[in-house]
């Protein structure tokens, strides 16, 4: 019996340090997901400003056209 019982807390540990492995894994796979979202986001921020600061000089000249 004790040999099982060996043989079972063996076990028990090995599928504890693959499960804290798998667990490890997917902490990490979170964080880098996170950063990429942060850094496209930032990008997405970006790219929207230049358009935005674009379409605002576009009508403010078009503006300036109607006045004079």
């Amino acid at each position: 019996i004790r040999n099982q019982l060996v043989e079972q807390f063996r076990c028990l540990e090995q599928q504890s340090e693959s499960r804290l492995q798998l667990l490890q894994d997917l902490q990490e796979f979170f964080r880098r997901k996170a950063e990429l979202q942060l850094e496209y986001s930032r990008g997405l921020d970006k790219l929207a400003e230049r358009y935005s600061s674009k379409i605002r000089s576009s009508r403010e000249h078009q503006h300036f056209k109607l006045v004079f």
